[in-house]
C-alpha cells in the first residue's frame, strides 16, 4: 500500500518535469516529411536500396530538401510519401529516423 502511494506520488511530480522538457525539445526539432520514394534495383541479397527525397523543415530557417540512398534490411518497410517525422535537427539523426 505504501509503495503505491510512494509511486503516485513519484509519478505527479515528475510528470510535469517531463512535459517541460518534451516542449523544450520540441522547439528544437525539424520536421522532416518524405517527397518521394523509390527501391532500386542494385544492393546486397535480402536488403532494398532506397532513394528518398525529404523536406526537411528547421525553426527558424527556410525548408530544404535532400536526398538521401540507404540500403536497408527487406524486412523493414520504406519510408512513404506524405509520412512525417519530428526529429532533433541533427543530420544524423534525420537521416537514422527514416531507416
Amino acid at each position: 500500500m505504501r509503495t503505491a502511494v510512494a509511486i503516485t506520488i513519484l509519478l505527479i511530480v515528475t510528470a510535469p518535469a517531463a512535459a517541460a522538457q518534451t516542449g523544450h525539445r520540441d522547439a528544437r526539432s525539424c520536421l522532416v516529411e518524405v517527397l518521394h520514394s523509390e527501391e532500386l534495383p542494385i544492393g546486397p541479397l535480402f536488403h532494398h536500396t532506397i532513394k528518398t527525397t525529404l523536406l526537411v523543415t528547421a525553426p527558424g530557417k527556410p525548408p530544404f530538401e535532400t536526398t538521401e540512398v540507404k540500403v536497408i534490411p527487406w524486412q523493414m518497410p520504406p519510408p512513404r510519401r506524405g509520412q512525417r517525422v519530428r526529429v532533433g535537427c541533427d543530420r544524423a539523426l534525420l537521416i537514422s529516423r527514416f531507416f
